[in-house]
């Protein structure tokens, strides 16, 4: 029977179900506005695809939202515990992503935002079977590498049956 422990929270689960879904970490900081975090998810694909496509529609898809001065600045391939992926940097103005919720969402109230204000996001995509793990990690561009080690070290502890 499969077992979740998720921090203090735990279940077992029953043989026919899938384990699948979504986690927020975040990380600490001095900055009561600012919340580093990494996004987890985990699905299976209805197939197997190659990592080439499945990570393209996911770079294609972050390029579609309409950040006007959206960066990537690293792709390359990976592999975490014997799982093979591809990770991604960008950045943007985070008042740009403002901006761009204020014209979808006229009615709903936006965070007071001042330009030039830079979030790094880091993606990283691992595929086995028809297994994806999703890591997105946001932390603000000016403390990026402070935040980015802590992250590197969770990615070498992740564990993939």
């Amino acid at each position: 029977m499969p077992h979740i422990d998720i921090a203090g929270l735990s279940a077992d689960v029953p043989q026919d179900w899938q384990v699948q879904g979504m986690l927020t970490l975040t990380l600490p900081s001095e900055d009561p506005n600012v919340k580093p975090n990494i996004i987890l998810t985990k699905e299976f694909l209805p197939k197997e695809t190659d990592l080439a496509t499945y990570f393209g529609k996911i770079k294609e898809s972050i390029q579609k939202r309409g950040i006007k001065d959206l960066k990537i600045s690293d792709e390359k391939d990976i592999a975490i515990s014997g799982v093979h992926g591809k990770i991604m940097v960008c950045s943007w103005d985070v008042s740009a992503m403002a901006e761009l919720m204020k014209q979808r969402q006229p009615d709903v109230p936006t965070p007071n935002i001042k330009p030039g204000q830079i979030v790094k996001q880091v993606q990283v995509t691992l595929l086995k079977d028809k297994l994806a793990v999703n890591m997105t990690a946001s932390f603000p561009a000016e403390k990026f590498e402070e935040y980015y080690k802590p992250f590197q070290q969770y990615l070498k502890s992740l564990k993939i049956d």
